[in-house]
């Protein structure tokens, strides 16, 4: 299974995407702002967690605290 993030400035565009999309049999979703910026902030903290940069304590505390 592959996922494609795709952002655009267009509504049109979009909905013509998303059509198309569904004419293809994948499944999308229009993410809301929040939606966006938490997908951006979970990106981040697990590259973060992968990067070694914590031990494996204080990543425990940090994910805790979320």
């Amino acid at each position: 299974m592959e996922t494609i993030i795709l952002r655009g400035k267009s509504k049109s565009n979009a909905r013509l995407l998303l059509e198309l999309a569904d004419k293809l049999q994948f499944t999308s979703k229009s993410l809301s702002a929040l939606e966006e910026e938490e997908l951006g902030i979970a990106i981040s903290v697990n590259e973060g967690i992968k990067s070694g940069l914590l031990s494996e304590k204080e990543k425990k505390d940090f994910l805790k605290s979320l």
